[in-house]
């Protein structure tokens, strides 16, 4: 019986199409809402380079204003705006997989399918996490440079049983929601570990939305807020807990924008491998960019053109540019 090869279905058009489709469909963040396509910051990357820069003006000072009169000696003096840069950087990355890797794709009854499925899943994962890792930077920042003005911190690493004080609850949440004072209403989403998730569910908090057409889950809710749960957020283990972030988003926290690559993918013959059985790789790269709107990427922290994701984590990345009620984020840490 003759045997599928990985080049008897791999046409570089389709693959690229496919794989990009999979990747966005399969971003939580993205389905979510919270990172959303900037046409500006796509432009931007596309006339080259690997920095983005995003004028961000401030919005108007509410105060009193001034009072007309009929003295033509004395005139009003006029307020400015005020304005900075947001800066975002491109993140170029690539991963390849030898034919072997994906032999058990190939027997389906849709190979390129599978494997554009599992590729373009591959980069959906990677993006969540370089999202994920930003956010952990961010409260860092927050915490080194900004008072802690995002975050409800409730975690401890103390000796003895973890209290109800320390564990994710409606009046925790609200606490951290109101960070951002009356623009509190802007949050809509909330990532946490599936650990919170469970806790939550046991209370009879989180609401499940049904497909009625095919009795699937399509997402769940938490105080109206659209829940995302993934196990990989930011956690620090301490000598006796573990910590654990909680993260609120607004619509568009984060702005989405695909980069330039000049070959997003590519099979390679290596012929004198497996002494001289031979091996067929596939190639793939992606340019995708998740920027947190109201911050500045400092060159600063970042050693090379895209930041790895130790680097995403750490303060020294991070600026923020906008005042505390036009950033669509906010933190809680709980051990529970």
């Amino acid at each position: 019986m003759a045997t599928t090869q990985l080049a008897d279905v791999y046409v570089p058009l389709t693959f690229n199409r496919r794989a990009q489709e999979a990747q966005i469909a399969k971003n939580a963040f993205l389905a979510s809402g919270v990172a959303v396509a900037d046409a500006t910051l796509g432009q931007q990357f596309a006339a080259g380079g690997n920095i983005a820069e995003l004028p961000q003006y401030n919005g108007i000072t509410h105060g009193e204003p001034n009072y007309s009169s009929d003295d033509n000696t004395s005139s009003a003096t006029a307020s400015k705006i005020t304005s900075k840069k947001q800066i975002a950087r491109s993140a170029h990355r690539n991963e390849h997989w030898s034919t072997m890797d994906l032999s058990r794709e190939l027997a389906l009854e849709d190979p390129m399918g599978a494997i554009t499925d599992s590729v373009g899943g591959y980069w959906a994962s990677d993006d969540e996490q370089r999202i994920i890792r930003s956010c952990a930077g961010i409260l860092a920042n927050n915490d080194a440079a900004d008072s802690d003005d995002m975050v409800n911190k409730l975690a401890t690493d103390a000796v003895g049983a973890i209290t109800d004080a320390e564990r994710i609850s409606a009046t925790a949440i609200m606490t951290a929601e109101q960070t951002m004072g009356d623009a509190k209403t802007k949050l809509t989403a909330i990532a946490m570990h599936s650990l919170q998730q469970h806790r939550l569910r046991l209370q009879g908090l989180i609401v499940d939305n049904i497909d009625p057409a095919s009795g699937s889950l399509l997402y769940s809710t938490y105080l109206g807020k659209r829940v995302i749960v993934d196990d990989s957020l930011f956690t620090i283990a301490g000598t006796n807990r573990i910590t654990y972030q909680v993260i609120l988003f607004g619509p568009g926290a984060f702005s989405f924008a695909a980069g330039p690559v000049q070959t997003p993918s590519e099979l390679t013959r290596n012929a004198l491998v497996g002494d001289g059985g031979g091996e067929t790789i596939l190639s793939s790269r992606v340019n995708t960019i998740y920027h947190p709107n109201g911050f500045q990427c400092l060159a600063a922290g970042v050693a090379a053109t895209t930041a790895t994701y130790a680097e995403l984590a750490a303060a020294a990345a991070w600026d923020r540019v906008v005042s505390r009620k036009n950033i669509s984020l906010a933190f809680l840490t709980v051990n529970d």
